[in-house]
């Protein structure tokens, strides 16, 4: 039953999207988006949050370890593994920093199949949340770098990116 209805609703969003202005489909994205991001938050606190356990999670061992498995691993080896990249080696590395959201449902998985024990949960929560938390901010900052200097808004790329076309 439930592919028949899913079916009957792709089909008419496929055709609603005929209209010049897709306005079903604006109409659609804009009334499920606040729905779909609230679904998102509880599936992710109903999955990930809960097993964290928060005695393991709140020792100064486990803060101490996530730190440096945060820093180091989640961070540092990422920033710093494109030095030929040129300028754009700080954007490229902070880009890939900021993949850990899926790391978590990786790791609690684990932990759900007692591939790990609370402790290197706890250590693996911590170093994540050090990605997490930084990356957006500083990816963002290196970017805006990047751009004001490489990009001339009025005049588009600078003579060295075009010349790198070539």
């Amino acid at each position: 039953l439930g592919t028949h209805l899913w079916g009957c609703f792709i089909a008419g969003m496929s055709f609603a999207c005929i209209d010049k202005h897709h306005w079903p489909h604006h109409v659609w994205v804009k009334q499920t988006k606040r729905a779909t991001t609230w679904m998102i938050r509880i599936f992710f606190s109903a999955t990930v949050a809960f097993s964290i356990p928060v005695s393991s999670l709140l020792s100064v061992d486990a803060f101490l370890k996530g730190s440096v498995m945060g820093i180091g691993p989640c961070i540092l080896t990422k920033v710093l593994c494109a030095p030929f990249m040129g300028d754009a080696k700080f954007v490229i590395g902070w880009a890939m920093v900021g993949r850990a959201e899926f790391a978590y449902l990786i790791a609690q998985s684990a932990a759900a199949a007692d591939m790990m024990d609370k402790d290197t949960f706890s250590i693996v929560i911590w170093a994540l949340l050090y990605a997490t938390i930084f990356a957006p901010f500083i990816f963002r900052k290196v970017l805006d770098r990047y751009v004001k200097r490489h990009f001339n808004h009025e005049n588009g790329p600078q003579d060295e990116l075009k010349d790198a076309d070539h």
